[in-house]
C-alpha cells in the first residue's frame, strides 16, 4: 500500500498484505485499554487516567504501525555526466622508438609534448608518449576529465581498469620482457566493455596505440554495435608509419620430432628493415655442438614478400628435446634487438619407424619402396604379399610373408584386453590387392586401426583392383579423395629428361602443399620451395595414376597437371591419418639419379606419418609429452607406453607423470614438481597411458614417470649410475607479430575509426581531440527508501512512552 504524503514523498506499508489482522489486534488492544481506563478511574484522578490512557493508546499505535511496516519514499533527479573511456596499448610493441620519425613530424610532437630544448624526441618510446599524453599539464586527456567522466583501461592481450595515474605508472616503468600478457594487441575487449550498461551514456572510446591488432578473433559484430549505439572510437596512434630500422627473427619453422640420426632442416625467416644490401650473419645454436652460420643479403624492399628465407640442416644425434636457436648477429642502430633470436625445440627419437607393406603381388612399386626403406637406418619394414612367385633353388620359403598377422580371439568366459598386431605397426602401406585375398573384417581392423590406435595407413593402389576400393564401403570413408579415376595421357606427353621413357602426367605439388615445408616434408626435395618445385617438374612422368576430388577436411597436396584431381591427398581421420598416393609409379623416379628424390619422397612420407612417437624412455617404456612444445595457455597432453612382458602394466596401474621446472643446466628438475598429472588407460590401446596437464607458464620443464609398482621392471631409478629417463618440454610464448612487425598499422584504425563516425589522430595531434567528443547528460530518477519500522528510533519512541507510562503509574501509586 502507498500512501501520497506531500511533493515526492511516499508512505509505504510493506506489511499490509496482513492488514486486517493488524486492525483486529488494534482494535482488541483498544477495547482493553479502555477497560483498564475504567477500572483506574476509582482510584486516580481523571486527568491521571486521561494521561494514562494516552500513553498507552500511543504505544499502542506505535506498535500496530509497526506491524505494517512502514517505509518512508523520497524521489529526487540527478544529473549524470556522459562518460570516455581512454584506453592505453600496454603491450610491446610500445617500447618501441621511432628515431626515424619525418622531421616535420618531430617538430609537431615537439609542440604537443611541450618538451624541453635539451629533450629528443627520437628517444622516447611509445609507452613514453602516451604517458606524456596522459600526465602532461592541459593535456587533452586532462581536458577530457574536466569535462567528463573518464574511465581508465589498459590493454594488451586482455584489458583490465586501472585510473588515469596508474596508467601513467605503469607506462613510466619498462615492459616486462616475454610476459605472456603483453605478446599480443586486442582492443576488442575494450570495444565490448564500452557495449554493457553504465549508469553513464557512453560518449566516445579513446585508443593511445600504435595500431597492432593482433589479437585472435573478428570485431566486425561488436564494431557494428558501436555503430548503431552512436559511440565512436577515435584512436591516437603513437608512433611512425614507416618501420624503424630493426633485424629481427620473423619466424621459425622446424619440425616437432625427427629421429635420432636424422637429419632436420630448420627455416627462419628474416625481417631486416633498415639494412637494404647490408651481409648479415644469422646462427643457429645448439647444446654440444658448435654455431651453424649463414650469411644473408637483405634485400632492397621491406615488404614481407622480400624476406629472406635461411635453411638449416642439423644432424640429430643425440636423443630427448634438443633446443635450437636462431640468432642474428648484432647490428647496429637496431631499435629492438630483443627480437634478434628464437628458439625452437625438436623431439629426437631413438625408435625406429615400424611398417608394414601389403601388396598383392610383388611389383615394381613395392620392390623399389621395400629396397628403398630397408636401407633406411631409421625403418624397420615387415611386408605381406599375397602372391609370390613360387620358389626355387635351394630354399623353398617365401620371400614375404603371405597372410596378415591374425587378431587372437578372446578365451571362452575371458574378458582380458587384446591387441590386434597390426597395432605394432606405425604406417601400414596397402598396395594393389584383390579384395578375395583380404581375410573377412580386414577393413574394420584397419579403420580401428587409423581411428582409434592413431596409426597411418596409405593408399598407394595399382591399376588391377583400384575399382574394387571406392566399392567398399568402410574403404570408402578412409579414402581422402571422391570419385578416383586413371588420369587420362595423351600420346605426345613424353618425359622431357629422356624421348625413351613412356608418356605420362606431370605431378606438381599444390602451392599451398608446397609453401608449408613443415606440414608436407615429403613434398620438400630442395630447401627452397621454387628450387623443389622445379626438381618436381623434372621428374619422370607417371604413365599410370589415379586421380580425385578431394574430400571436405582433406589436402590435396599434389595434382596431375592442369587437373583440380588430387593425385596424392591427406586427410585426418579419428585419432590417425590416410594418405592416398595414387600410382605405382614413384619409382620411376630413380631414373639416372636413385634414390635421391624416390627415397626422399618415402623416407620423409614415414617420418610424417609416424611423427608424435614418445621421445623419453627406454627398451621398457617410452613417455613424455606428444608434442615437445606447446604455445602458454595450451594444455599439455601427455602419454606412456609400456612394452609387452612386463606384468602388472593392466588397466589399474598407478601411473603419473611428474612436471619439474628446468633448473640453469636445462636438463635438471629443481625443486618439487609443479604437477602431478595421473595418467588413464587409453581405450582400445592396451599398456598405454595418458593424461592432460593444465597450463604451464612459460618455460622449460622436465617430465619425469612415475610408476611406483614397477620402477624397477621399468628401470626408472637413478641405480646403476644410469640416469632416471625424463623428457624436456618447452612452453613457449605463442607466435604474433607484436615484437617482429614495429611500423604503425593505420587501416585497422581508420577502418574502426570510420565504421564507428570516429576520427584517427596521429599522435601529434591528440590536442585536436577534446572538442571531438560531444557533451551529453542523463537526466536520472534516484528514490531513496527509509524504513521506519525496524529504525532504531522507532524503537526508542516505543520504550520512551512505555517508560513515561510507568513512572507516572508509579508517582499516583498505582501497581
Amino acid at each position: 500500500m502507498v500512501l501520497d504524503l506531500f511533493g515526492t514523498r511516499r508512505l509505504l506499508l510493506a506489511g499490509a498484505s496482513l492488514g486486517w489482522l493488524w486492525v483486529a489486534a488494534g482494535g482488541a488492544a483498544l477495547v482493553l485499554l479502555f477497560v483498564l481506563y475504567r477500572e483506574e478511574r476509582r482510584l486516580v484522578s481523571r486527568r491521571t487516567g486521561l494521561g494514562l490512557l494516552g500513553l498507552r493508546l500511543t504505544a499502542a499505535a506505535v506498535l500496530v504501525l509497526a506491524l505494517f511496516e512502514p517505509i518512508a519514499s523520497h524521489s529526487y533527479r540527478e544529473t549524470t555526466k556522459g562518460r570516455v573511456i581512454v584506453a592505453v596499448d600496454v603491450s610491446e610493441s610500445m617500447a618501441t622508438t621511432d628515431p626515424d620519425r619525418p622531421a616535420k613530424d618531430r617538430e609537431r610532437l615537439t609542440k604537443t609534448l611541450r618538451m624541453s630544448p635539451g629533450e629528443s624526441v627520437e628517444k622516447l618510446s611509445r609507452r613514453e608518449i602516451a604517458r606524456r599524453l596522459l600526465e602532461r599539464k592541459g593535456s587533452p586527456i586532462e581536458q577530457i576529465e574536466a569535462a567528463h567522466q573518464v574511465e581508465a583501461v589498459a590493454f594488451a592481450r586482455e584489458s583490465a581498469p586501472a585510473t588515469l595515474p596508474a596508467l601513467a605508472a605503469t607506462l613510466k616503468q619498462p615492459g616486462k620482457p616475454d610476459d605472456p600478457a603483453t605478446s599480443s594487441t586486442d582492443w576488442q575487449p575494450v570495444l565490448a566493455g564500452a557495449l554493457q550498461d553504465g549508469e553513464a551514456p557512453v560518449l566516445g572510446i579513446v585508443l593511445l596505440t600504435d595500431g597492432r591488432q593482433n589479437g585472435p578473433g573478428d570485431s566486425a559484430a561488436t564494431v557494428d554495435r558501436l555503430a548503431a549505439r552512436g559511440i565512436p572510437v577515435y584512436p591516437i596512434l603513437i608512433g611512425a608509419t614507416a618501420p624503424p630500422r630493426d633485424a629481427a627473427v620473423a619466424t621459425v619453422r622446424a619440425p616437432e620430432g625427427v629421429y635420432k640420426g636424422d637429419v632436420a632442416s630448420i627455416e627462419a625467416t628474416l625481417k631486416l628493415d633498415g639494412y637494404a644490401g647490408r651481409e648479415v650473419v644469422v646462427t643457429l645454436e645448439r647444446p654440444g655442438a658448435a654455431p651453424l652460420e649463414r650469411r644473408v643479403r637483405a634485400p632492397d624492399e621491406t615488404a614481407v614478400s622480400a624476406r629472406p628465407v635461411v635453411n638449416f640442416t642439423v644432424p640429430m644425434t643425440e636423443s630427448g628435446t634438443v633446443p635450437m636457436t636462431i640468432a642474428i648477429r648484432p647490428l647496429d642502430g637496431d631499435v629492438r634487438p630483443d627480437n634478434d633470436r628464437r628458439t625452437v625445440s625438436v623431439q629426437v627419437s631413438e625408435d625406429k619407424a615400424a611398417v608394414l607393406l601389403v601388396d598383392g603381388e610383388a611389383r615394381w612399386e613395392f620392390r623399389y619402396l621395400r629396397n628403398a626403406l630397408t636401407r633406411d637406418p631409421q625403418v624397420k619394414v615387415e611386408a605381406v604379399v599375397f602372391h609370390q612367385p613360387e620358389a626355387t633353388g635351394v630354399s623353398s620359403h617365401n620371400t614375404y610373408g603371405t597372410t596378415l598377422p591374425p587378431r587372437p580371439e578372446p578365451e571362452a568366459g575371458s574378458a582380458r584386453d587384446l591387441t590386434d598386431p597390426l597395432g605394432t605397426f606405425d604406417v601400414i602401406v596397402l598396395g594393389d590387392v584383390d579384395p578375395a585375398d583380404l581375410p573377412p573384417g580386414t577393413w574394420a581392423r584397419l579403420e580401428s586401426y587409423v581411428s582409434e590406435r592413431g596409426g597411418t595407413l596409405i593408399l598407394s593402389p595399382g591399376p588391377r583392383f583400384w575399382p574394387t576400393l571406392p566399392g567398399h564401403e568402410t574403404a570408402r570413408k578412409l579414402l581422402p579423395v571422391l570419385d578416383p579415376r586413371p588420369v587420362a595421357i595423351a600420346p605426345g606427353q613424353a618425359s622431357p629428361t629422356s624421348l625413351s621413357l613412356p608418356p605420362g602426367a606431370v605431378v606438381l605439388p599444390t602451392l599451398v602443399a608446397s609453401a608449408d615445408t613443415a606440414a608436407w616434408p615429403m613434398l620438400q626435395f630442395a630447401s627452397d620451395p621454387e628450387q623443389s618445385r622445379l626438381l618436381w617438374t623434372g621428374l619422370p612422368r607417371l604413365p599410370w595414376s589415379l586421380a580425385g576430388k578431394p574430400k571436405p577436411g582433406a589436402t590435396a597436396l599434389a595434382l596431375a597437371g592442369d587437373e583440380a584431381a588430387a593425385v596424392i591427398a591427406a586427410q585426418a581421420y579419428g585419432l590417425g591419418k590416410v594418405l592416398w598416393v595414387g600410382t605405382d609409379g614413384t619409382w620411376r623416379w630413380r631414373y639416372r639419379v636413385g634414390d635421391t628424390y624416390h627415397h626422399r619422397f618415402w623416407g620423409q612420407t614415414v617420418r610424417w606419418a609416424a611423427s608424435g612417437k614418445l621421445a623419453a624412455g627406454n627398451a621398457f617404456v617410452r613417455f613424455g609429452p606428444t608434442r615437445p612444445r606447446v604455445a602458454d595457455g595450451e594444455g599439455v597432453h601427455l602419454q606412456a607406453r609400456i612394452a609387452e612382458g612386463i606384468l602388472g602394466a593392466g588397466p589399474d596401474l598407478l601411473i603419473a607423470a611428474r612436471i619439474f621446472k628446468a633448473g640453469t643446466s636445462a636438463n635438471e628438475a629443481t625443486g618439487e614438481a609443479v604437477a602431478v598429472v595421473p595418467l588413464r588407460p587409453i581405450p582400445g590401446q592396451p599398456r598405454a597411458y595418458e593424461g592432460h596437464a593444465p597450463t604451464l607458464p612459460l618455460g622449460r620443464y622436465v617430465v619425469r614417470l612415475d610408476v611406483p609398482s614397477l620402477t624397477e621392471a621399468l628401470h626408472l631409478d637413478d641405480n646403476g649410475g644410469k640416469k632416471a629417463p625424463q623428457s624436456l618440454l618447452d612452453v613457449v610464448a605463442r607466435e604474433t607479430s607484436e615484437r617482429v612487425e614495429l611500423a604503425v598499422d593505420r587501416e585497422p584504425a581508420t577502418r574502426l575509426a570510420v565504421a564507428t563516425g570516429g576520427r584517427v589522430l596521429a599522435d601529434f595531434e591528440a590536442d585536436a581531440l577534446p572538442p571531438l567528443l560531444r557533451s551529453r547528460t542523463r537526466q536520472t530518477v534516484r528514490t531513496e527508501e527509509t524504513p521506519l519500522w525496524d529504525h532504531p528510533a522507532a524503537l526508542l519512541l516505543f520504550f520512551a512512552i512505555v517508560t513515561s507510562e510507568w513512572i507516572m503509574r508509579k508517582r499516583v501509586g498505582l501497581p
